[in-house]
């Protein structure tokens, strides 16, 4: 009788327990496990429903011993218990699972206004922390990272962010219109090679990135050194679109101050050695400024979120080699 070799002999040692591994189970079997999981997670529904009602039975024994000479005879004659008797008997129910003592009467007009201030301030405080605490890394990421253009490095490229058009779609508003300026002042003085153009082309105002082309190609911008991202449909997407897209790796962001922050931390997150140049915003109404502030610190959370996700751009381009041709 020939000798086996050893992997033969292993695989006669565990075939039979491959074989029924590898069965996998048919409709019939997919049906009895769906069943038995759902009567599974029915009975211990039922189990810890049970419970929670006798927890309510106790509970209800408890707080009925709240109850008035009046309340105990409507209670008797009517079958209704007062308003107050459920949010009692939750109380006591609570006390009773965490294995406290059960409250000794109502609840007093002094324990209500406590537990109503209680619960201002903890959502106060829990809302406070979601918007503040993007905020404050916002700051820092951009801490030292903002300044006139006049002491701005140079960098290759700057990337302008888009923002609305005037009503008619032909005009810059003068948030916008503020940005273009410093744009071109940037690369005429030098700073930059080229301008990424980024924006929405289909935004609700008009189109954006050919509104800032056509006005900054009016105040004698070469067009050879303008590049359009007509998908930078927010800031997170400028930046990552910059970067993946285009190649971008160190840049001068323009825009007001109040969006900068944002702005660099989000880039500097994405791999863009940014430095922020704001713009002014001449003619621009009071409210307009505070409006948008409270906007953008509104927009912070998002865009902690999106840092720590690292999401990809809405639009997901393949690399465009139009800028680094721009700068040349």
């Amino acid at each position: 009788m020939p000798k086996l070799r050893d992997e033969r002999v292993a695989w006669l040692a565990v075939q039979d327990r491959l074989r029924q591994r590898s069965r996998r189970p048919g409709p019939l079997g997919w049906l009895l496990t769906i069943a038995t999981l759902g009567a599974w997670a029915v009975l211990r529904s039922q189990g810890r429903g049970a419970a929670r009602m006798a927890a309510y039975s106790l509970a209800v024994d408890h707080v009925t011993g709240y109850l008035g000479d009046d309340e105990r005879e409507t209670l008797r004659t009517h079958g209704t218990v007062p308003p107050w008797f459920l949010f009692e008997v939750e109380r006591a129910r609570w006390a009773a699972r965490d294995r406290q003592r059960l409250p000794a009467g109502r609840e007093t007009r002094l324990e209500r206004r406590r537990r109503i201030l209680l619960r201002v301030v903890l959502t106060g405080t829990v809302a406070a922390a979601l918007v503040l605490a993007p905020t404050v890394w916002v700051r820092a990421a951009s801490l030292g990272l903002i300044g006139p253009a006049a002491t701005a490095p140079d960098a290759g490229v700057a990337i302008v962010f888009g923002a609305q058009v005037a009503p008619g779609g032909q005009e810059p508003m003068p948030f916008l219109k503020g940005r273009l300026d410093v744009a071109a002042q940037l690369l005429t003085s030098g700073k930059v090679k080229a301008l990424l153009i980024s924006g929405d082309a289909q935004g609700g105002s008009g189109d954006e990135v050919r509104v800032m082309r056509d006005y900054l190609a009016g105040k004698g911008v070469d067009p050879a050194r303008m590049v359009v991202d007509p998908h930078g449909l927010d800031t997170y997407d400028t930046c990552r679109r910059a970067h993946d897209v285009y190649g971008v790796t160190k840049a001068l962001l323009v825009s007001q101050e109040l969006h900068l922050h944002r702005a660099v931390a989000l880039c500097r997150r994405l791999g863009v050695d940014a430095y922020g140049v704001p713009a002014l915003c001449e003619g621009c109404q009071r409210v307009t400024i505070w409006y948008n502030t409270v906007r953008d610190v509104a927009a912070g959370p998002k865009a902690a979120w999106e840092a720590l996700r690292h999401r990809q751009a809405a639009v997901v381009s393949p690399p465009d080699p139009s800028l680094r041709q721009a700068m040349r």
